[in-house]
């Protein structure tokens, strides 16, 4: 007689909520930084040399923010491919959860580049740095969002519910 073990998780969609997970938690970890320390350094006091501290910053972030962008959605599409191929249903909900807060996260960020430019060229109005620091605290919050989701869809699919 053949026993046959029980079925466990998925692989492809394992890692690809594990890969999820561990984007979610480095893009919080970046949006935290630049939340805490890095719009105070650079928009409190004097405005000043702003656009050139502004043109500094930007020269400086877009690598970092490119690549962690790039990796997210890579994570985003690879939990989407396990779920679309898995039979597994548990956590499905928490995995698009995840993968949207993913996608809208460089959304916002580009829906914000005119932002930057505009401080960038000294174009520098109150309402512009506090438009700018708005949409950082609502990365942030998405951020935030993305990896709760992220580890309940891992935990659920763990538990098999």
């Amino acid at each position: 007689m053949i026993r046959r073990r029980p079925a466990g998780p998925d692989p492809t969609l394992r890692a690809g909520r594990l890969a999820l997970l561990t984007m979610s938690a480095a893009q919080l970890g970046f949006q935290s930084m630049v939340t805490s320390v890095v719009y105070p350094t650079l928009f409190e006091g004097p405005t000043l040399g702003i656009a050139e501290r502004q043109a500094d910053h930007a020269r400086r972030i877009a690598p970092v923010a490119l690549t962690l962008y790039a990796s997210g959605l890579g994570a985003a599409a690879w939990a989407t491919y396990g779920s679309a191929r898995s039979a597994e249903r548990g956590g499905l909900a928490a995995t698009i959860v995840a993968c949207l807060t993913t996608v809208a996260i460089p959304a916002l960020t580009a829906g914000v580049v005119p932002l930057h430019m505009g401080i960038a060229q000294e174009q520098v109005t109150r309402p512009r740095i506090q438009a700018l620091l708005a949409s950082d605290r609502i990365r942030t919050g998405l951020a935030a969002i993305g990896v709760a989701a992220a580890a309940h869809s891992l935990s659920s699919q763990s538990l098999g519910s």
